[in-house]
């Protein structure tokens, strides 16, 4: 008997002696698709509800507990068990064991989504790459922890709480510290994806190999305290040298200098403050036009001629102009700097965005979908109407509308940078709204006259980088945002 026919041997005698297992994993993704499909019509009637349900929890266990049930049928540890009497090769027995997983959670879970995808009105040919990569990401994250733990392990009993322990420390990890700059965390991510990978795949092809289960639970210990370690000391500027690799740098025209002073008026309703000064730099933009840009200071810095430095923090604001800074310093260095020669310091992390691409959606419920974007439409929620846009696998993407209530103007809306096209999902259609704005009308549930659509404006970033901003002998008191004087109490 060929290593193949092994296999498929051991295969079809672990879908008899669990077929009820099997039958009832079968039975909840079914479940899945029938409780979790939304058409469009659908949420146009209910409103919409963009959460998964219980099935996004309860799946997972039940493939655990059907994984270990397969494993440990051909238990590992231990020397007195009856299969260790037969010819099994073990290669033989990882494909069987493989060929179950993949015939009855990684095949079924895959058609259930692609079912929930078409349903909901999704062309599944726009998230294939998702569809396949979700799966990627769940046999990593799901199938092979649970594979190792059962390999390492004798029975249920064993297994239940040391995979308790184990899916713990893999949420606390994914949703433990982030980078201060969060599209930067699929780097981090990626890291926690690959260090799980390599342990659990030591861990199993240890344990098949030789059937030492405390070497090698002592070895997969020691390799995941390891990777722990790497994955959470991993420096943001080596995280923003790979970001900028995979999306790319900005060319040699792209520049930034400070503009002149704005001619700001006090308002009245301001109230005077005795210790911070308010200032307002703009910045104009070369290489580019400022939309497209999303600009985040991580550092601004006045320094003066004796080297006195004071760090603040500043807002920005993108502008047709370019970029306007609000920042405030405290009273005592403005009065000593306001009229000599300081230097301004900035630092940025920018991300531009290019190939402006413009949509429009109607606002009597027909859906569009937006390549790069998801499916957006407005939809009655409640007492008022909502604008929504859904996608498969991953929040839908990054656009730019006046209609929606958010700013006015949304800027990079829920997005968070990712190379891959799909998130860890059970459930693969995600979806947001928003409020369409009031002040044309816009919310009205019976409007008397024809609404002009919603103008949806998408675009994907082509470079991310970081950039330095010098300026000196710049004088404080031209930027200082002038405040009413207090009124004398006498």
């Amino acid at each position: 008997m060929t290593t193949l026919q092994q296999a498929l041997h051991i295969f079809r005698k672990d879908a008899r002696h669990l077929r009820l297992e099997i039958g009832g994993a079968l039975l909840l993704t079914l479940i899945l698709v029938l409780s979790e499909v939304q058409t469009w019509a659908d949420l146009q009637e209910h409103g919409g509800d963009f959460s998964g349900g219980p099935m996004d929890v309860v799946l997972p266990l039940i493939w655990a507990l059907l994984i270990a049930r397969s494993i440990q049928t051909e238990a590992l540890p231990g020397d007195r068990h009856f299969w260790l009497t037969r010819p099994y090769s073990r290669t033989g027995l990882v494909l069987a064991k493989a060929f179950f997983v993949a015939a009855f959670i990684n095949l079924p879970l895959l058609i259930a989504q692609a079912a929930i995808v078409v349903i909901d009105g999704l062309p599944l040919s726009s998230y294939l790459g998702g569809l396949l990569w979700n799966q990627v990401l769940i046999t990593a994250l799901l199938v092979l922890p649970a594979a190792a733990i059962a390999a390492l392990t004798r029975n249920l009993a064993q297994f239940l709480p040391i995979a308790v322990i184990v899916g713990g420390m893999l949420v606390g990890a994914a949703t433990g510290p982030e980078f201060s700059i969060e599209d930067l965390n699929w780097v981090r991510s990626s890291i926690g994806f690959l260090v799980v990978v390599a342990v659990t795949s030591l861990a199993v092809w240890r344990q098949y190999r030789l059937r030492r289960s405390g070497n090698t639970a002592l070895v997969a210990l020691g390799t995941a305290v390891a990777g722990l370690i790497f994955y959470l000391s991993f420096p943001q500027s080596a995280a923003f040298a790979i970001q900028s690799t995979v999306v790319g740098t900005a060319d040699s025209a792209f520049g930034l200098r400070l503009g002149e002073p704005r001619a700001i008026k006090s308002v009245a309703t301001v109230t005077p403050n005795r210790y911070r000064q308010l200032l307002e730099l703009p910045v104009t933009v070369t290489g580019t036009d400022a939309q497209n840009l999303e600009v985040r200071v991580t550092g601004l810095a006045f320094k003066t001629l004796s080297g006195v430095t004071r760090k603040v923090r500043a807002k920005v604001e993108v502008s047709k102009l370019g970029l306007i800074h609000t920042a405030n310093v405290d009273r005592d260095f403005f009065n000593a700097a306001k009229d000599s020669p300081v230097t301004v310091h900035a630092e940025y992390y920018v991300t531009q965005y290019a190939d402006e691409r413009s949509t429009d959606v109607p606002l009597d419920g027909t859906p569009v979908f937006i390549p790069g974007l998801g499916q957006c439409g407005a939809a009655v929620n409640y007492d008022n109407r909502s604008f929504v846009c859904r996608s498969a696998f991953r929040n839908p993407g990054w656009f730019v509308s006046d209609r929606l209530v958010m700013g006015p103007v949304v800027r990079r809306w829920w997005g968070v940078y990712s190379p891959f096209p799909a998130d860890v999902v059970i459930h693969p259609v995600i979806a947001r709204s928003f409020e369409l704005s009031k002040f044309d009308g816009g919310n009205e549930l019976a409007p008397a006259a024809p609404e002009k659509p919603a103008t949806l404006v998408s675009r994907k970033p082509v470079a991310y980088f970081r950039y330095t901003l010098d300026v000196p002998n710049v004088r404080l008191a031209n930027y200082a945002i002038p405040e009413p004087k207090e009124e004398s109490t006498n």
